[in-house]
């Protein structure tokens, strides 16, 4: 005859004894880099969601400069961006809204009141229309890693993607995983592809080819349309929360001339309405590549519509340590809207 009381009980501290190993685990492994009292392991980033692996990024002091962005800004590698030795994080997230972008504006300025540099991709996220932006995506965001109290990170740990990510964490230590991102968050995701197929390319373009008539200059347009574009008032809180001895390159990046046609009076009061919030802010250039020209005509230089190669990603690197060290970008792709000229 069974025992119930003395099976509870068997169960029941087999269940605590396994938790507690599990929990013990995952602080020990610390996958996501912010458990404050785990041992000083090698790690690296090791969770698919940038949204989970960047804040230990963000809190590291190896860094002083920071790129922001969507994906469209991901192919930027920090290592080209070194003007007077500065080190570089990139923590562009896929599809990342305008508020995620802050939150980890926030933990990176918490952690380096002495920002040297920051480059912010300025794309349809910030352009966006609407009221009341979202604030997020499909993709989980942790708010409890983006404060500054590590200790209550803790409770968030004990779940399965905790533990799977601490297992992830422990083949890397015994070198059967690669990191999902270099230590300062870049990731080629270009490499990713066996090669890149331009008759795809060219078959996702050619309906907007089509539909689609190219628009040249995209001009900056002072108009006043009362579209406010509230993410806009957003990007000023963050400019005004960079120290004010940091060095400012917001980067309008180059998508593909068929989507900067199709929103080119989106794109030019958008850039008008940019440069006036920026106007007498002498930290601040303006990097611009939204508008048709050789480089955003051709399919080449492309993956797909948002998605350029790393070929331009190399010539957008230049022009940015250009634009920092005080000398102009290649003016046949680039517009730029100098510290002088915001006034």
């Amino acid at each position: 005859m069974t025992n119930w009381p003395r099976y509870t009980r068997t169960l029941l501290s087999s269940a605590t004894i396994i938790g507690v190993a599990v929990l013990v685990f995952i602080l020990v492994m610390d996958p996501y880099q912010n458990v404050p009292f785990s041992p000083p392991l090698d790690r690296a980033p090791i969770s698919s969601n940038q949204r989970f692996a960047y804040p230990a990024i963000a809190r590291d002091e190896e860094y002083d400069s920071l790129v922001l962005g969507t994906s469209t800004t991901r192919l930027l590698n920090p290592a080209g961006l070194a003007p007077d030795a500065a080190r570089f994080a990139n923590l562009s997230m896929n599809s990342a809204t305008a508020y995620e972008q802050m939150r980890i504006h926030e933990v990176f300025v918490r952690h380096h009141p002495a920002m040297k540099y920051l480059v912010i991709g300025i794309d349809g996220t910030w352009c966006d229309r609407s009221v009341t932006p979202q604030r997020y995506t499909f993709r989980a965001f942790p708010e409890w890693m983006y404060d500054e109290n590590l200790y209550n990170d803790l409770l968030y740990l004990f779940n399965d993607k905790a533990l799977e990510n601490a297992v992830r964490m422990l083949e890397l230590f015994r070198g059967r995983r690669e990191p999902k991102y270099d230590r300062n968050g870049y990731h080629d995701f270009s490499a990713d592809f066996n090669s890149r197929d331009e008759a795809g390319v060219l078959e996702r373009l050619a309906p907007l080819a089509r539909s689609t008539p190219v628009r040249a200059a995209v001009r900056p347009r002072r108009a006043r349309s009362g579209n406010e574009f509230p993410s806009l008032a957003s990007l000023a809180d963050l400019l005004a929360r960079t120290p004010s001895t940091t060095r400012i390159v917001l980067l309008l990046p180059p998508l593909h001339v068929h989507f900067i046609s199709r929103k080119r009076a989106l794109f030019s009061e958008c850039k008008g309405k940019l440069l006036e919030r920026v106007q007498g802010d002498h930290r601040i250039d303006v990097l611009d590549y939204f508008f048709a020209s050789e480089l955003t005509r051709s399919s080449q230089n492309y993956w797909d519509i948002l998605h350029f190669t790393r070929a331009v990603a190399l010539l957008i690197e230049d022009d940015i340590s250009n634009v920092l060290a005080g000398r102009a970008p290649h003016p046949q792709y680039a517009r730029f809207y100098g510290r002088s000229e915001a006034d």
